[in-house]
């Protein structure tokens, strides 16, 4: 196509969803209402993901020293601990620490430790761990070093933390996928419609020797314009329902010891997705409506 004719067939896109704007507006709000959703299944899973971090360093590897390893070779297992490839942090808690610790957590049963000292317990290493798929594998090479003594891990809980993690985000990527297609699904038979009110006007353009894609032209940017006005439309509705539903989070994540993910975090990443598929359904849609309505109503030799 020359650039006169672009130019014109972009207007006609523009013009044409003023002329149908009772479909247009029904289009936006199937796009909007579909783009909420995916987006508020999104902001659900960064929030649980964010409960699942909070909760993973806090499953921590204990490693107990030897009481015979002097200075140096601590600082030596300290080096080696901090240099496996998992190991995200490496604190150190010293034996009279440790006795404050369950001295405390006795309350008003301390004085069941009177007598005692914190020679009684061993100095200890703190072990964060980074993957917790790699959980077992990281606690098998902790046990290999020297001045080792022992330790206290809980596998069975970074075991289910990581199958928890991969159960969301299996179910989340599910949900989004099938709104997808739904998404696309409703789109492409609203456009069908407009385009079946319209038959005439092809057919006239069919019959004076309009290429299909000088047809198709229009269409598209009929379909990128409502995807763009769906995206923007809907990423205010998505801050207003996000910001409610805060209230109510914030009270639940305050309980697991979190907070709630802010919006404005994640403000153009959620807008960059929501103008994606609201462009990608809107375009796509289009095509795949007017391709299958050419198709059907083919009396002139494809020209595109």
């Amino acid at each position: 196509m020359k650039g006169a004719s672009l130019s014109y067939l972009t207007r006609e896109g523009f013009r044409n969803i003023w002329v149908n704007r009772l479909l247009s507006l029904a289009t936006i709000v199937v796009l909007v209402s579909c783009l909420v959703i995916v987006g508020s299944g999104s902001l659900i899973f960064l929030n649980i993901t964010s409960v699942l971090d909070l909760i993973e360093d806090q499953n921590v590897v204990m490693v107990y020293i030897k009481d015979e390893a002097d200075k140096a070779q601590m600082d030596i297992l300290n080096g080696q601990l901090s240099g496996m490839e998992n190991v995200e942090k490496v604190e150190f808690v010293s034996r009279e620490e440790a006795f404050e610790r369950q001295k405390a957590a006795y309350g008003d049963k301390a004085n069941l430790l009177e007598g005692l000292d914190a020679n009684i317990l061993p100095n200890a290493y703190k072990v964060t761990v980074k993957d917790l798929s790699q959980f077992d594998a990281t606690v098998a090479g902790i046990k290999t070093l020297d001045n080792v003594l022992h330790i206290h891990e809980n596998s069975e809980l970074a075991g289910k933390l990581a199958s928890i993690r991969n159960a969301v985000s299996y179910v989340c990527i599910g949900v989004v996928a099938v709104l997808f297609f739904v998404s696309m699904f409703i789109v492409a038979n609203t456009i069908r419609i407009t385009i079946f009110n319209r038959r005439l006007e092809i057919s006239i353009m069919k019959a004076v020797g309009a290429t299909n894609m000088f047809i198709r032209w229009p269409f598209i940017v009929e379909g990128v314009l409502l995807g763009v006005f769906s995206a923007v439309i809907a990423l205010g509705i998505q801050y207003g329902v996000y910001e409610v539903a805060s209230i109510w989070l914030s009270d639940i994540m305050s309980m697991l010891g979190g907070t709630v993910v802010p919006f404005v975090d994640y403000i153009w990443i959620i807008f960059g997705m929501f103008v994606f598929i609201g462009v990608f359904i809107g375009s796509f849609g289009s095509i795949v409506s007017l391709n299958k309505y050419l198709k059907e109503h083919s009396n002139v030799v494809e020209n595109s």
